[in-house]
């Protein structure tokens, strides 16, 4: 007998448990998460709920969400932020059962569709919710740069942390910057500064600006230590990496070349967030990369990654540091009318613990 309940924080550690058997991919890759604590990362959120999956008197799995408003504050939706079934009670409906249950709840508070991510190499995860009705409606981008070596950095442009007395420049560029993006609200001063300071491994010590020599803003973006939430690594190591481990591994004894984590071990890694930058000024956010490239380096961190629309324009300036490229793809179901046009599509920070 399956039965679904509220979660308790008692079932903290079992919870964690059961993530750790859960890695997200097949058997050629996959990403594995290791958490601190289950609800840290829920607590970022304004209206959340977990429910836990119960069989046989023993916590078998879990599913998460959150309630959002829409931009234009007519409608909600909401965000299933994972789905977790302990692989010894697998094949017995129960992410099925729990994802109904779910969308139960999100449907009570007069949501209009629900989405989700789900990691590319995960064939599973989206056939079970392509069979439920879910539909494909992004790739989102997330470039990996290594950090092993310091770049040289640009004197046409003035990087310093941000200025509390201007932080308004800055709201101002990022919400010109996501104009359109679907999921995208725009910020206020006292909202974007609320969210520097209440996400944890972030803070305006963490947050740059870039002014062009008339000392006008020109980017912006911020370095969010996730590990404070979570740490990810490769439970399988995909194919790719060993090769060029291999190859890198030749080379190291003649130059500098980039590090891998090994399988199984921590990624070091800083998430650049909250980009924005005048696209005629490419260079001002090139600027910018390579000075958080050398902050990574002196923060002996392994690797910078981002989260963007395959159609942001910084993936375009994030090629020129030669970074490598994975697809987590966002699903959704609508409950009431059309789904919006996922395109462009903004990706909210809080949403990328995996």
């Amino acid at each position: 007998m399956i039965s679904i309940r509220p979660f308790n924080d008692r079932e903290d550690q079992r919870m964690l448990e059961i993530e750790r058997l859960c890695p997200q991919g097949d058997e050629k890759c996959a990403m594995g998460v290791d958490k601190k604590d289950m609800i840290a990362r829920y607590e970022m959120y304004d209206n959340w709920d977990v429910l836990v999956a119960e069989k046989d008197g023993k916590v078998a799995g879990w599913i998460g969400l959150t309630i959002k408003i829409t931009p234009e504050q007519k409608g909600k939706y909401a965000y299933i932020t994972e789905v977790m079934v302990d692989p010894a009670f697998q094949r017995a409906g129960i992410a099925t059962k729990l994802i109904k249950e779910a969308e139960k709840k999100a449907q009570e508070m007069d949501v209009d569709y629900a989405y989700c991510y789900i990691y590319e190499p995960n064939k599973a995860s989206q056939f079970l919710f392509e069979k439920i009705g879910y539909s494909r409606m992004r790739g989102i981008k997330f470039p990996v740069i290594s950090t092993y070596k310091k770049l040289d950095e640009s004197s046409e442009y003035s990087i310093k942390s941000i200025d509390r007395e201007k932080i308004g420049d800055a709201t101002g560029l990022i919400n010109e910057y996501n104009s359109g993006s679907v999921h995208f609200m725009p910020f206020t001063d006292q909202t974007f500064e609320s969210r520097l300071r209440f996400i944890p491994g972030y803070g305006p010590e963490n947050f740059w600006v870039v002014r062009n020599k008339e000392n006008k803003i020109a980017a912006c973006a911020g370095l969010w230590d996730s590990s404070e939430l979570a740490h990810l690594y490769y439970a399988r190591e995909p194919t790719a990496m060993k090769v060029m481990k291999s190859i890198f591994g030749a080379l190291s004894h003649i130059t500098k070349v980039p590090e891998f984590p090994a399988e199984g071990e921590h990624f070091k890694v800083l998430y650049i967030v909250d980009c924005a930058f005048d696209k005629r000024q490419p260079n001002a956010m090139l600027a910018l990369l390579r000075h958080l490239n050398n902050i990574s380096i002196d923060r002996r961190q392994d690797f910078l990654m981002a989260m963007t629309d395959p159609e942001d324009s910084l993936l375009e300036v994030m090629k020129k540091l030669k970074p490598q490229t994975e697809t987590w793809n966002v699903f959704a179901r609508s409950f009431e009318g059309d789904l919006p046009n996922f395109s462009p599509f903004y990706v909210d920070i809080r949403d990328i613990i995996p």
